[in-house]
């Protein structure tokens, strides 16, 4: 690694926050802020974003961060780029958005995945090798969607970029992916390391209209003369092509080298779990999401407004990032027991992913009485979602996991962190810095640009851990029997998932 002055500029754009983060080239937040894209839901399980949301909230938080840390664009040296996975976003030739971006939990491409799934399937097995494909969350059905109900929209369209790749586009002019991001959408073929033409043909889009697949280290252009006016960066600022979330969080997390696990707390949670042949990946639908949901029912009122974050935040300022609400209602978690006094809650507010897929999946609180209050559901959210996790874990062919490293905004919060330790009974490994999204993608920037030796040697350098959390051996057998209870109760729902008539 390098010595020397200067700052590398990450962008992380999540499903629910858009932040931007400086980092120095010891790896050390700067400085950081964010902003909190309003999420639509226009139909029961349908869930989108104006584009130019992004963009406009992206604009935002480059120049914040750079007010911040009174840095100038001139010290900046790149600009790396993470982004949520499996979300496609129409635009025209000049790079304007055309419509709203189905999210990944976006549901209602659900006759599209049937008729994958059952006039398809051997197509979508053969070409892409993963059963993951054959649900609602890659892009290929929701594609289909937009193919079946919007014609018109695939044929005024230039490009379908990923959320990364669009924000690039409008800060560098330049038109590119990475084969990760890629293959998250259901359309690229592994083995050629190209977009799958009959995939495409079966969908029915032309190929013309996917972007050009380069490595995430790639420099693809620079910062445009009006993009560096909007964002006060310097003109020509190299921009790098970037990762999706799950390949830049493993990144910043020192994941990949040491073949550790990697759990991610954010909207919704992952984890990474090193296997036989290679990660296995689970994903919920909805973990932070459903914090999030809960605190804005309890507070009764629109979404909670974005709060700056401080310039060098200590480890003390360990509260989760939406505000005094979220640290009153874990305050008042905190004085719970283990359980809830009988509490139980399934985290399905948008359906599920895994450990198998259901689109149409429903939260449960089961178990409530007049003498529950706030802090009780607040903790069995917190519990529910822990328990899902151990789900995803128990389904999993890996080896018996002891640690794992805990990242994402979830990872800030100490009673989720001590819960998740005690319900999945493994040493939860904090790191210093807690967005590793933004660390591996300024890490991909600085290696391109020949500050760092390598990947994997710089996330074993800048990546720091500062907090371990144990699990309490005295609350094993009783997370045990919940756990147990748990399983119980998602089976006994589950059948009436479909039963339910909803009316629009």
């Amino acid at each position: 690694m390098q010595s020397g002055e200067g700052y590398l500029l990450a962008i992380d754009i999540g499903s629910t926050t858009t932040r931007c983060i400086l980092f120095d080239l010891e790896g050390r937040s700067v400085a950081e802020a964010y902003r909190e894209p309003k999420v639509h839901h226009p139909r029961a399980n349908w869930a989108e974003i104006d584009p130019e949301d992004w963009w406009d909230a992206t604009v935002a938080v480059i120049r914040e961060a750079l007010q911040r840390a009174g840095v100038s664009g001139q010290e900046i040296l790149g600009v790396g780029f993470c982004g949520l996975q499996h979300v496609l976003v129409p635009v025209d030739s000049e790079g304007r958005s055309l419509a709203r971006a189905m999210l990944w939990m976006d549901q209602r491409c659900q006759p599209q995945v049937a008729w994958l799934a059952g006039e398809h399937r051997e197509l979508v097995e053969e070409m892409l090798g993963q059963e993951w494909a054959l649900s609602t969350t890659p892009s290929a059905p929701k594609l289909r969607w937009i193919v079946e109900n919007e014609a018109q929209l695939v044929h005024r369209t230039h490009k379908f970029l990923l959320v990364k790749d669009f924000i690039r586009f409008r800060l560098s002019g330049t038109v590119a992916t990475d084969p990760y991001d890629a293959a998250g959408t259901g359309l690229f073929d592994w083995r050629a390391g190209e977009w799958s033409h009959r995939m495409l043909e079966l969908i029915g889009v032309p190929g013309d209209k996917m972007p050009p697949v380069q490595d995430p280290t790639r420099v693809v252009g620079g910062v445009t003369e009006e993009a560096a006016l909007a964002t006060e960066l310097a003109p020509g600022t190299p921009v790098v092509v970037g990762g999706g979330d799950v390949l830049c969080t493993c990144t910043g997390a020192n994941a990949l080298s040491l073949g550790r696990a990697c759990l991610y707390l954010g909207t919704a949670a992952w984890v990474s779990v090193p296997g036989v042949s290679g990660s296995i990946l689970g994903a919920t639908a909805t973990t932070g999401a459903s914090l999030r949901w809960l605190g804005e029912l309890l507070e009764r009122r629109d979404p909670l407004p974005v709060k700056k974050v401080a310039k060098r935040p200590r480890r003390s300022d360990s509260a989760p990032p939406h505000g005094s609400l979220y640290t009153a209602l874990l305050r008042e978690a905190e004085s719970v027991p283990p359980g809830s006094r009988g509490l139980i809650f399934l985290p399905h507010l948008m359906g599920e992913r895994s450990p198998q897929q259901d689109p149409a999946a429903k939260g449960v609180l089961f178990g409530l009485t007049l003498a529950h209050g706030r802090g009780e559901v607040v903790r069995a959210v917190l519990e529910g979602c822990a328990l899902q996790l151990r789900r995803i874990l128990e389904s999993s062919e890996s080896a018996e996991i002891e640690e794992m490293v805990a990242v994402g905004g979830g990872a800030k919060g100490t009673l989720w962190l001590d819960i998740l330790a005690d319900v999945l009974d493994v040493k939860l490994l904090v790191p210093r810095v807690l967005e590793a999204g933004a660390l591996g993608a300024a890490i991909f920037a600085g290696v391109r640009l020949g500050l760092y030796s390598s990947v994997q040697e710089t996330a074993g350098t800048l990546v720091q851990i500062v907090d371990r959390h144990k699990p309490d051996g005295a609350w094993k057998d009783f997370y045990g029997k919940l756990y147990s209870i748990f399983l119980d109760l998602e089976d006994g729902v589950a059948p009436l998932y479909r039963r339910v008539p909803v009316q629009e």
